[in-house]
């Protein structure tokens, strides 16, 4: 089930969507690369959701999102930050992960 920007506004508590374009290699490494963090960080959050711009483009207007892959992190106030690249930055992606 997809759900729209609207439904990502004001989640009861931080959340994480991974934009990706298919199974280009960059957006493989990405959802790897979250995959091992997430893993490694002992975090108490949901999966992350995955949205794939080739079957959804419109979501990337929806979102503001202008590049892939992207992570985007919406907090509980509905405040949003993106993180672009294949999150290979260990150390920007530990960072960016924090304010979870």
């Amino acid at each position: 089930m997809n759900l729209s920007p609207a439904d990502d506004t004001h989640p009861k508590r931080t959340s994480l969507i991974l934009f990706v374009t298919g199974e280009a290699p960059r957006s493989r490494r990405a959802h790897h690369n979250l995959n091992a963090a997430l893993d490694d960080s002992n975090l108490d959050i949901a999966p992350a959701r995955e949205i794939d711009l080739l079957r959804e483009p419109q979501q990337a207007i929806s979102f503001g999102i202008f590049a892939t892959p992207a992570l985007m992190r919406v907090d509980a106030s509905g405040n949003r930050r993106v993180l672009y690249g294949d999150l290979s930055d260990k150390r920007r992606l530990k960072d960016f992960l924090a304010a979870l």
